[in-house]
């Protein structure tokens, strides 16, 4: 079983405007709410690839509840740690072709409430996933300092594979437990090794250097220029999608590419196959409103290509 883990879900308003104006009234265009969270997105495009998951982190609230009906009505199984507080409501403004974030921190969680979250991945086994994703909310007693480190040795004590989709300041110590996958951005490679890029092809030490410290597969996205398969002995590069449509949403791309890897992965075990599909997964999520269908994705995979570069 695939298990997703949002430590910090939320309700995402999607606001469209002509142009945000500053200290003055803004009449919206458009606008949407939709569930929020990488791992929860990873959970929703596996469930439109056909790959079973349960998704489980921390809700509260109208918020949470809403969040749990959308899931469901997806047919993704939840099993959530009910907080006392309520979940975030972030606000995503898309104006002239820029996309402006308001994030909130997120509730404070308490100590019991971790403490039933790790009891409850004490379930996982071997031969089962754990995604975790996304940024982390305040917590009692210090405890976000140090939380993916606590619930990732639940995991590895029980031998199941993760994939670890954090802030840097917590992928540094997970990748030494060898993720199965970790997929930092550009912006990630920068501030984990405080690196200086001018070309793509600067990032292929850094992705190697990710190998050496445990992971098993790495891929660099740089945005709509393409990205990078880092596997054992090779290094992949996808091409740059051009199929002249678009682009309207690069907010879950990044949660797309993770889901399209590990669905191929679950089928055949074939990081390159994988790698295609989590392209072509990220580059449909692109070209839509919310995420892909599965129809969608595979449609895409056509305008993948991918070269063996070293």
């Amino acid at each position: 079983m695939i298990y997703t883990v949002t430590l910090n879900p939320s309700i995402d308003l999607f606001v469209g405007l002509d142009q945000l104006n500053l200290g003055e009234r803004n009449d919206v265009k458009s606008e949407r709410i939709l569930p929020g969270g990488k791992a929860l997105n990873v959970s929703r495009v596996l469930s439109a690839l056909r790959i079973p998951t349960i998704a489980t982190g921390f809700v509260g609230g109208f918020q949470g509840q809403f969040i749990k009906d959308w899931l469901v009505n997806e047919d993704i199984m939840t099993d959530f740690v009910e907080m006392k507080e309520i979940n975030r409501t972030n606000v995503k403004i898309y104006e002239n072709k820029r996309e402006t974030y308001i994030s909130f921190p997120g509730p404070n969680i308490s100590s019991d409430e971790v403490d039933e979250l790790l009891y409850y991945l004490s379930r996982v086994r071997e031969g089962d996933t754990i995604i975790f994703g996304g940024s982390v909310p305040p917590m009692q007693e210090n405890m976000d300092e140090d939380i993916y480190d606590r619930l990732l040795s639940v995991a590895k004590a029980n031998g199941a594979e993760f994939v670890a989709d954090v802030p840097s300041q917590y992928l540094i110590n997970m990748v030494k437990e060898k993720p199965l996958l970790i997929k930092p951005n550009g912006y990630d490679i920068i501030k984990i090794f405080d690196a200086n890029i001018k070309t793509k092809f600067d990032y292929i030490p850094y992705g190697k250097k990710l190998l050496e410290m445990g992971a098993k597969n790495v891929i660099i996205s740089y945005g709509a220029h393409g990205s990078m398969l880092f596997t054992e002995d090779k290094v992949y590069e996808s091409n740059e999608i051009e199929d002249g449509r678009e682009i309207l949403n690069t907010n879950a791309c990044r949660d797309a590419m993770i889901a399209g890897f590990l669905a191929n992965m679950a089928k055949n075990s074939d990081p390159v196959a994988a790698y295609q599909m989590a392209v072509a997964a990220a580059s449909a999520t692109a070209r839509v409103i919310d995420l892909p269908t599965r129809e969608q994705i595979v449609t895409m995979l056509d305008y993948v290509e991918i070269e063996e570069i070293e």
